[in-house]
């Protein structure tokens, strides 16, 4: 039953025409696009006015038993987590793999080949699993290279700092004097009093002798 329904609608869908969109000839922008229900308020195709394209219908579809099969009669199962594949079975469905991310793809793509379930969105099984573990090396490749050059980053700003700590270090050793004891502050206040007395003295005493000499040597004025 099931194979003889199959085949009528393979005949109905080759008997089936094209569905072009409404002014697809006059606009080159719709020539590509896909059926549009047209909606105008004056459009012949909506009111089916003359010999007009053809317009999606019921009676073109195909019979109700082989709706939602795949072309070998099984039906179709979306698959969008581990659990919902598990659940399959490969001699009653057929799976698409939901629009998930690239590894987790991976991981149930390889368990459907386990499971010897078909799938429908991928054709090639054996190139898809290549491409992605070609993908995951790349990546890991450029993760550890990321990791080598941000550990050489923070050891050279580590020995920076090290560097100026150490500068900092010898530029204040270098400032600081060695601060003297009380004994020697003591010492030094008494040599800055009694010192410049001791000077002065000395500097009277020369010059008062100086005038002395000069005194003696020197000629005498004579009175008139």
């Amino acid at each position: 039953m099931a194979e003889t329904m199959m085949k009528l609608r393979a005949e109905i869908s080759k008997r089936r025409p094209e569905f072009p969109r409404n002014k697809s000839g006059h606009r080159m922008k719709l020539r590509n696009s896909t059926w549009r229900k047209p909606k105008g308020k004056h459009t012949k195709l909506r009111l089916h006015e003359g010999s007009r394209l053809p317009i999606v219908k019921d009676g073109f579809r195909g019979p109700v038993v082989t709706r939602g099969l795949y072309k070998t009669g099984l039906p179709i199962a979306m698959v969008y987590t581990m659990q919902d594949l598990l659940k399959l079975k490969s001699s009653e469905h057929v799976a698409i793999i939901a629009n998930v991310g690239q590894r987790k793809k991976y991981d149930l793509v390889k368990k459907a080949v386990e499971m010897n379930i078909s799938l429908v969105n991928i054709p090639s099984v054996q190139k898809f699993l290549d491409k992605i573990e070609k993908a995951i090396k790349v990546r890991k490749h450029l993760r550890s290279e990321y990791v080598k050059n941000r550990t050489k980053k923070t050891e050279t700003k580590k020995e920076e700092k090290k560097q100026e700590k150490m500068e900092a270090k010898t530029e204040v050793k270098e400032d600081k004097k060695p601060i003297a004891t009380k004994k020697e502050t003591e010492e030094i206040k008494s040599n800055l009093e009694v010192e410049p007395k001791a000077t002065e003295k000395s500097r009277s005493e020369i010059l008062k002798e100086q005038q002395a000499k000069a005194d003696l040597s020197g000629p005498k004025e004579v009175k008139k």
